[in-house]
């Protein structure tokens, strides 16, 4: 948690990452990408009736996404997710970086504000590339662990929607902080956007 004088809010710059800074959805890729087609398949077969109650608006996306971790990682070995997550980083999210993006999170990172992702994405593998980027301030959906298993739920909330602004937030809390710039391109990110004094919607699609 950054350490901050309670009457100076910090400055920050927020980028969202699946759609902004890359052209796919990163956590579906990387649900087939740890799992293997077959694996994958036999799971999104059995989660075909959560998908669809979710299509007549039974459900909400954030329910949709705790059935997803559970079926996927629901007594994972940390070890061995941790380790696809960083493979994935290295061979697949390269590839699926926006060059404009590129460029506007390199010249962030010599700003005075301090840089953010603020992702529904999974962290294990957004930390990891983070890495590579020398970005360390990752805001993302935790995957909750007991002892070297991750048990299938969420930690926290799925940082999506209300929950970007709330987990922005909670990093700072009890001191203030102001988001200068956002950087977004869905309705997961309107929150966002809309708590921003300056925004950007999909500004690296050409």
């Amino acid at each position: 948690m950054p350490s901050l004088d309670i009457d100076s809010p910090a400055e920050i710059t927020v980028f969202d990452f699946d759609g902004t800074i890359t052209t796919k959805d990163t956590f579906a890729l990387f649900l087939r990408y740890y799992a293997g087609t077959p694996k994958w398949l036999a799971k999104i077969l059995i989660l075909l009736p959560i998908f669809s109650a979710y299509a007549f608006k039974i459900i909400d996306r954030n329910t949709v996404k705790i059935h997803v971790i559970r079926r996927f990682f629901k007594n994972a070995v940390k070890d061995k997710l941790d380790a696809k997550a960083e493979q994935f980083a290295r061979e697949v999210i390269p590839g699926l970086i926006r060059p404009q993006a590129q460029a506007c999170l390199d010249k962030k990172k010599s700003s005075p504000e301090a840089l953010y992702i603020c992702s529904a994405s999974i962290a294990p593998y957004l930390r990891a590339w983070g890495r590579t980027q020398n970005i360390t301030n990752i805001l993302a959906t935790e995957l909750d662990s007991d002892g070297n298993r991750y048990t299938g739920e969420i930690k926290g909330w799925n940082i999506w929607g209300e929950g970007k602004v709330r987990r922005i937030l909670a990093e700072f809390a009890p001191n203030q902080v102001r988001i200068m710039e956002a950087y977004g391109d869905s309705r997961g990110d309107r929150e966002l956007l809309h708590a921003a004094k300056a925004s950007y919607y999909r500004p690296f699609r050409l």
